[in-house]
């Protein structure tokens, strides 16, 4: 039997630095969907690292409470006053309130745990927080909590790669899943691959473990029987990693749908190898669509070669299509949307190159488009490579739509690849170039794999909303072309029909954040003061030296 070593716990997850990047979506779920329970604006996806510490948790607490602070305004010090131990997890992207936080926690006396990817032995946590676990908890946790009771608990603990058995196991009952958007369950980590900007390979190794499918099929039963319909985001870092392996998830995840009488609409990461002419990806293919993958955010990255080899991107050059032939034949084969990561900012990139960045994006049929700027992250190939030629200039947010560039770019200044940036956006979401993209989209959709979600979940409840507010002319202009699309392929089948539509206006709602993430970007260029050194590119740089 385990030993209680505390009345109560209380988890922390911390806000996002930024509500005005590509992930927040806070702008158009204020303005388009009903708040969460406390009044504040809809979360796309629940803390699921701190779900599966709670889970862990209960045999070592009486009280267990996890607060995201992202959907609860209530006072930090009021939650956290009779609690033994906080603990708070968070990824580069909540630096900021991680630190204010952990401030407050330790101000209040309280013993502090903190941990998630933000956690470098660099970290300036490590002056606040009591103790600090970085890259995955499972194998140590019980070593700290053992700490933590017999009162010796060392201040840095650094996990390894652990068994799938030992992943843990997230309790969906901890959170209000009426606050979010989305739900999110992870079934793999690791990617072999060796993108050199990715940190991937470092913090979750090269090797594809799963998750029991057992525990995988315990999560969807729970969704479920909490009353979970919605979408759910499966968060691996690459779904296709192992292919045999990721054929056997899919079989057993729509084993788990029928089941429990339910098979969720999911979306995932995953490599442009989906569209590989063998038989391996076609059976995948096949299996994605009867799993219902409604989405796939693929890393794209650029249509620029000579950057795809830079990076060691190679995976995205096999075969004979082109990237925007794989991205339509995806969808066409799948039945699935398709969303693409894309960075700029490569060293083979150029002043002139942003162009054939917006019309490769503007050419294809992925509505949603994850522009960022190139970023040096810790733990990668890129980071070691630039801090030897001296080159980074401060540390990554770790937001990698926030319009920030941590290095000197070998072609062009700091300054010019921020502007260069905002011209990218301001040029794929155009009216014109995002709706065309809306409207290749609906045409390659599956109707069918949608409709028992659109059609039976959503109702078109946020209708109104939709055209009435901003930016409703350019959605009441591109609506016909919408309607004839969903009359030309479904006829009266008003499911397939109510589905594309539901889409549409989806696509719509989100277009109304996409510019408020430009309207932010050019208030920071505008705001923004550099140094001589970014005003110069590393070749004018270098010159200089001469």
């Amino acid at each position: 039997m385990i030993e209680r070593i505390g009345h109560k716990a209380v988890l922390i997850y911390p806000e996002f630095d930024s509500d005005d990047t590509f992930w927040s979506y806070a702008s158009s779920l204020k303005m388009y969907a009903n708040p969460g329970e406390f009044g504040l604006p809809k979360r796309l996806l629940p803390p699921l690292g701190l779900m599966g510490l709670f889970n862990h948790l209960k045999p070592y607490y009486d009280e267990l409470f996890l607060i995201d602070k992202n959907v609860d305004p209530r006072s930090l010090l009021e939650l956290i006053s009779d609690a033994d131990h906080v603990f708070m997890g968070g990824m580069l992207a909540q630096g900021k309130s991680l630190l204010k936080l952990a401030a407050e926690i330790k101000q209040a006396g309280k013993v502090l745990i903190v941990g998630g990817t933000a956690i470098t032995p660099d970290s300036p946590l490590l002056a606040i927080a009591d103790h600090l676990v970085e890259n995955e908890a499972e194998s140590i946790i019980d070593e700290l909590l053992e700490g933590l009771r017999q009162g010796n608990a060392k201040k840095y603990y650094k996990g390894g790669f652990n068994p799938s058995q030992q992943f843990f196991q997230p309790d969906y009952a901890a959170i209000n899943m009426q606050n979010y958007v989305h739900m999110a369950v992870q079934i793999s980590r690791g990617c072999p691959e060796s993108c050199e900007f990715c940190d991937i390979p470092y913090r979750f190794g090269k090797a594809y473990r799963v998750t029991p499918w057992e525990k995988t099929a315990e999560s969807f039963r729970q969704m479920k029987d909490l009353g979970w319909m919605g979408q759910v985001f499966v968060v691996d870092d690459n779904f296709i990693a192992n292919p045999r392996k990721a054929l056997e998830v899919l079989k057993n995840l729509y084993k788990i749908g029928e089941n429990i009488g339910y098979h969720h609409p999911k979306y995932t990461e995953l490599t442009l190898r989906l569209a590989d002419d063998s038989p391996i990806m076609a059976e995948l293919r096949h299996w994605f669509r009867k799993t219902r993958f409604i989405n796939g955010f693929y890393g794209v990255e650029t249509p620029n070669k000579a950057s795809l080899l830079e990076t060691n991107k190679r995976q995205n050059l096999r075969g004979e299509k082109s990237l925007v032939e794989k991205l339509s034949f995806i969808s066409e084969q799948t039945g699935a949307g398709v969303m693409m990561g894309m960075i700029y900012g490569f060293d083979h990139d150029t002043n002139e190159s942003v162009h054939e960045f917006v019309d490769f994006v503007n050419a294809s049929n992925a509505p949603i488009v994850m522009a960022g700027l190139l970023n040096a992250l810790p733990y990668t190939g890129l980071m070691k490579r630039l801090q030897t030629e001296g080159r980074i200039i401060q540390a990554s947010s770790g937001n990698n739509s926030d319009g920030v560039i941590n290095f000197i770019p070998y072609h062009f200044s700091v300054q010019q690849a921020e502007q260069n940036y905002l011209y990218i956006l301001e040029h794929i979401y155009q009216p014109k170039t995002y709706f065309d993209r809306v409207l290749r989209h609906l045409e390659l959709i599956d109707p069918e794999l949608q409709s028992n979600y659109r059609a039976g979940n959503e109702k078109l409840a946020y209708l109104a909303k939709i055209l009435s507010r901003k930016h409703a002319l350019t959605y009441w202009c591109y609506l016909p072309k919408a309607l004839a699309i969903a009359k030309r392929r479904c006829g009266f089948n008003m499911p397939g029909f109510m589905a594309i539509l539901a889409e549409f206006f989806s696509l719509c709602g989100q277009y109304t954040h996409f510019t408020g993430q430009i309207d932010a970007q050019r208030k920071h260029i505008a705001d923004r003061n550099y140094a001589d050194r970014q005003r110069l590119s590393w070749c004018e740089l270098q010159s200089s030296k001469i």
